[in-house]
């Protein structure tokens, strides 16, 4: 890979006030900093939201 590649590819990789977005093994670091700056009560929310939301599409696909 040519280096000015590899600069436009870690150019990628930092949010607009300058901390990376992506881990080297390409975790999405920008959702655990969101997850983080929620209470645990808005986090416990959240993942009751993706529960029911998958519970929704179980029921609508019921052969998968």
């Amino acid at each position: 890979m040519d280096p000015d590649s590899q600069t436009a590819d870690a150019a990628r990789n930092i949010d607009p006030i300058g901390q990376p977005t992506h881990s080297p093994d390409g975790v999405d670091l920008t959702l655990i900093r969101w997850m983080l700056s929620l209470t645990p009560a808005e986090r416990l929310e959240v993942l009751q939201q993706h529960i029911r939301a998958i519970a929704r599409l179980r029921d609508a696909n019921p052969d998968l």
